[in-house]
């Protein structure tokens, strides 16, 4: 009897530990039902496609990562085996020195699409656009489409935003109109592009790179994604009409440049995209589709776009970043400062938020880097010149150790890396020891 009570004890004890132990593990942060399902969305909205845009099925090697835990889920297995199978997927963490952003990735020698989780349309009809769109980065290498994305300052001032933005009123004419209306839209939407490329040397090339590099995804994402061509060439419309004024251009703009260029352009030179290159210009494509002088002068030509309104809202708009961009200048510019080289970045960011400190730089509010030196988190503000060749943060407190805390950031840094004095009072660098 007491042997058999013991032995009653002793089972109950290991029932009882064995479901602590389950209760203490947590569940993955990423349902597997639900990530086979987006799997298997991402997968219809390529069969649909059938490779018609580029000649090459958009779908291939994904993964979903949970950015605070780092679980993944991957529709393939890594070369590594990093990943182990589990109800038809593959799950696992992702390594520390992958960053975490909805971007393609070469990992373990092999290029995929990553999305971060939960997804963030999720539920919505802009989930196959947004899988569209970053399934194509995954190939855009194969097209020789890779094209130099950096940011546009010249689209952070009030004449920069203002003949932006009636270029984009008349691309969204050219796409409800017909004929010779159609025409005369597109010449005006030129007009105002060609004006905007003067009054900013140098503009015209930045600007058609980063048209290539993020407004062809765009552009594929949105004719992928979309139900029909009439709904794709709606969306276009209503982001060209009534673009997001909570946002900065200098990045964000070729998402909404990119789709209504590729659809005139379908229209109007069918093999375009075979003809496409990371050099292409495609405001200068759309223009060989036309035939004879552009005639008036792009003042002229503004009025019937609207224009007046938009200075007066671009004037108030700038009234109210000034507050915003002398703090930035007072905490980065001129204020003591933690400068970092800018050594092979690898670094994720909101393209949405960027603003231009003119020949400063760029501040970007929330940003996050792992390079040679160490990682660096910010979320209130830091100053990236356009060449990347360094970061700038405000001056930290104390520097001793190698995790250091300043104004909004936190530096972890390197073995054999050190933050030492710079030549102007109070402000610091990092060079390696």
């Amino acid at each position: 009897m007491s042997k058999t009570s013991l032995s009653v004890a002793a089972v109950a004890a290991l029932v009882l530990t064995a479901a602590v132990a389950r209760a203490q593990t947590p569940p993955p942060s990423i349902d597997l039902q639900k990530a086979k399902d987006a799997f298997a969305e991402a997968h219809a909205v390529s069969e649909k496609e059938g490779g018609r845009l580029w000649g090459i099925k958009l779908y291939g090697a994904m993964f979903f990562v949970d950015p605070e835990t780092r679980f993944t889920v991957a529709n393939e297995p890594d070369p590594q085996g990093v990943l182990h199978a589990e109800d038809g997927l593959y799950v696992g963490t992702l390594p520390k020195e992958v960053i975490v952003s909805n971007a393609p990735v070469e990992w373990e020698g092999k290029r995929w699409t990553m999305l971060m989780w939960p997804l963030y349309y999720a539920g919505s009809p802009e989930l196959p656009i947004m899988f569209g769109h970053e399934m194509f980065h995954r190939i855009q290498p194969l097209l020789h489409l890779e094209a130099s994305d950096a940011p546009n300052l010249q689209l952070d001032t009030p004449e920069g935003r203002l003949w932006l933005q009636l270029e984009w009123r008349a691309l969204a004419a050219a796409l409800v109109e017909h004929g010779s209306a159609r025409e005369k839209a597109i010449r005006d939407a030129l007009l105002f592009r060609d004006h905007r490329h003067a009054l900013f040397p140098g503009s015209a090339k930045s600007e058609a790179s980063l048209e290539i590099a993020e407004g062809i995804p765009e552009y594929t994402g949105t004719m992928a994604g979309s139900p029909d061509l009439d709904s794709a060439r709606w969306r276009a419309i209503g982001k060209l009409a009534n673009p997001d004024q909570t946002i900065t251009f200098p990045r964000s703009f070729a998402y909404t440049s990119g789709p209504p260029y590729g659809m005139l352009l379908d229209q109007r030179m069918p093999g375009w995209r075979k003809k496409l290159t990371k050099d292409s210009d495609l405001g200068a494509m759309l223009e060989a589709t036309l035939h004879g002088p552009a005639g008036a002068s792009a003042d002229a030509r503004a009025k019937a776009y609207g224009a007046a309104m938009l200075k007066l809202a671009e004037a108030d708009r700038a009234a109210k970043e000034a507050t915003e961009k002398a703090k930035y200048r007072a905490l980065l510019v001129d204020g003591p400062t933690l400068t970092l080289p800018g050594l092979h970045l690898n670094f994720s960011f909101n393209p949405s938020t960027l603003i231009s400190l003119g020949d400063a730089g760029t501040v970007y509010p929330v940003f996050h880097v792992q390079a040679a030196w160490g990682t660096l988190d910010v979320n209130a503000g830091v100053l990236v010149p356009t060449d990347f060749s360094r970061i700038t943060v405000a001056a930290p407190k104390d520097v001793t150790g190698s995790h250091i805390e300043g104004p909004g950031w936190t530096l972890d840094l390197a073995p054999g890396w050190s933050v030492v004095a710079a030549d102007r009072a109070g402000s610091y660098t990092v060079k390696k020891i």
